[in-house]
């Protein structure tokens, strides 16, 4: 295919992101050219842009909405810090929708219109906790903080996780419920702090980052709030089903009829954010959807694996 200007320069010329700090923050040449006119990973790069090797060091763990309503918050916290990885900052946000598109701005094209608004309902009906992690097995020339905590995530397959994996010892109930997020890789931890925190509270995480601050106690604080203010839910399908259609529940005028996806996702949208049934009709919205992903259709930047490696500056893959 002819291309309309043919000699329009590289992507990474037309931003002041610097090429090598690219190459040291992805191993995905595609993720290089997209992030390199972002605005988010432009805005995290004013931030962070000098402490590039600091960072290799940091991982971004979000602990979603369901990790509050199923009580998980503290298990996960006690994981990773099994696992080498010490909170230096616990960032407390509300997802909307808009960070909802653009915290998965490079991966929605592949999601399905009812995961989508499924994520919708799910994600902002209590506040996310995103801990900023320091991996103490961290080493100049290892692989890079968030990529060994994205590995030690373990897969979405439920067959294929390990007693040593995160999703195994949390106990993921559904493909929506698995409780947190997890950034993939250097690249995506810089762009995500930068959706989710203005200029001062990036400057925030900058400095307790450089001075190694202690965030434990700042998250238990988090959690306590969050836990006293939303009860807890036990995720159980037929138990929810009950409890819709008892005589104060929402279902109660269906007779017994179960509906389907369409009509819960409309009746959860219609449900207000502390409705007691709320977290009911959203353990039913997830089991009812199957279709998560757009067959035939692959992410617009490529997961990262456990095999990630710089690439080199001549942008040949190591």
């Amino acid at each position: 295919m002819r291309r309309l200007h043919p000699q329009s320069p590289p992507v990474s010329r037309l931003t002041e992101v610097p090429a090598g700090l690219l190459e040291t923050v992805t191993w995905s040449e595609r993720k290089a050219d997209l992030y390199a006119v972002d605005q988010y990973f432009r805005e995290a790069v004013w931030t962070f842009g000098d402490i590039t090797e600091r960072m290799l060091g940091i991982a971004l763990c979000m602990l979603k909405s369901e990790a509050t309503a199923g009580r998980r918050l503290r298990p996960a916290l006690r994981i990773l810090r099994e696992a080498g990885f010490h909170p230096v900052d616990a960032v407390r946000f509300r997802h909307d929708r808009m960070t909802i598109r653009e915290v998965w701005r490079y991966q929605f094209n592949i999601a399905s219109r009812e995961r989508i608004e499924a994520m919708d309902v799910i994600l902002p009906s209590t506040e996310t906790v995103a801990l900023v992690l320091r991996d103490e097995q961290w080493r100049p020339g290892a692989v890079p903080a968030a990529v060994r905590l994205n590995a030690l995530k373990g897969p979405a397959d439920p067959a294929q996780r390990k007693p040593e994996h995160l999703r195994h010892q949390l106990g993921v109930v559904s493909g929506l419920f698995n409780f947190t997020h997890i950034s993939d890789e250097p690249a995506d931890v810089l762009r995500e702090l930068a959706v989710i925190c203005d200029e001062p509270r990036r400057e925030l995480v900058r400095r307790r980052i450089l001075d190694d601050h202690d965030a434990r106690p700042d998250a238990l604080g988090i959690f306590q709030e969050l836990e006293d203010r939303n009860p807890e839910h036990d995720f159980d399908l037929e138990a929810s089903w009950r409890r819709l259609a008892a005589p104060d529940g929402p279902l109660a005028a269906e007779g017994g009829r179960r509906p389907g996806l369409r009509e819960m996702l409309d009746l959860t949208h219609r449900t207000c954010l502390d409705d007691p049934h709320r977290w009911d009709l959203l353990t039913v919205v997830t089991h009812l959807l199957t279709a998560m992903n757009v067959e035939g259709v692959t992410p617009t930047v490529p997961n990262v694996t456990r095999d990630w490696q710089p690439r080199r500056l001549d942008g040949v893959a190591s």
